[in-house]
């Protein structure tokens, strides 16, 4: 009921409802940005790019879908801008994961490469069901995707993982 409220007084013009939800969505949005990047410099300004698009354009959000498919929705958009801009894509190093202790980074970059043998569509699930939480109703919102979809794309994806970490083994 607080999201509600909080969304209901941004949408208005609030500016501390506002700020309350970026500081909310920050994080989830920047590691989202992140692991579409590889670069910390790059998901930064892209997250401050996406915050700045939704400060810009938050009048125009209609409760019909769900304000986290709503964010994540400009988040994706800004990424795919990024790549069209950007051709090249940014492989995962290891300064990507210098954060993490080396057990850590190791399993880091087992879950990437897992990650990296999906189709692009069923990547993009995964990562919003597992790593973001969203609902299918949302992913499907978020990708403009029917719901039907988006689990087909989650279950998919699950059954190849699990099938390629058997392989590794």
């Amino acid at each position: 009921m607080k999201q509600k409220l909080l969304i209901a007084q941004a949408v208005q013009g609030s500016r501390s409802a506002l700020e309350s939800l970026v500081r909310q969505y920050y994080d989830a949005i920047y590691n989202y940005i992140f692991q579409r990047v590889r670069s910390r410099e790059t998901a930064e300004d892209l997250t401050q790019d996406v915050f700045m698009r939704l400060t810009a354009n938050i009048s125009s959000y209609r409760p019909v879908s769900s304000f986290s498919a709503f964010l994540y929705r400009i988040a994706r958009n800004r990424v795919i801008d990024y790549y069209r801009t950007h051709k090249e894509a940014e492989e995962l190093t290891e300064t990507a994961v210098s954060g993490y202790d080396r057990p850590q980074a190791d399993e880091t970059l087992f879950v990437q490469e897992m990650l990296r043998q999906l189709s692009p569509e069923q990547r993009e699930c995964i990562l919003l069901y597992y790593f973001h939480d969203l609902t299918y109703k949302e992913i499907a919102q978020t990708l403009q995707i029917a719901v039907p979809t988006a689990k087909s794309r989650v279950r998919r994806g699950l059954a190849y993982c699990r099938k390629w970490m058997e392989e590794a083994k």
